[in-house]
């Protein structure tokens, strides 16, 4: 039976949520094999007012299965 271990990372992006998550997934399969899926678990916008800029930041779980 498979094992499964989960990670929490945080990703950012300048265009939107969706993107910040490409982001997290892209970095984690650099060091990651066996990705089974990602939960987001919660979403927000750093707003960087004198710049006028607005960060979207996602907090996410990746589960991946661990190998033996």
């Amino acid at each position: 039976m498979p094992v499964y271990k989960s990670i929490v990372l945080v990703a950012t992006s300048e265009l939107n949520w969706a993107d910040a998550v490409r982001v997290g997934y892209s970095e984690a399969k650099k060091s990651l094999r066996g990705i089974r899926n990602i939960q987001i678990i919660e979403s927000d916008v750093k707003v960087k007012e004198d710049q006028d800029k607005l960060i979207y930041r996602v907090r996410m779980r990746v589960n991946f299965q661990i190998e033996r």
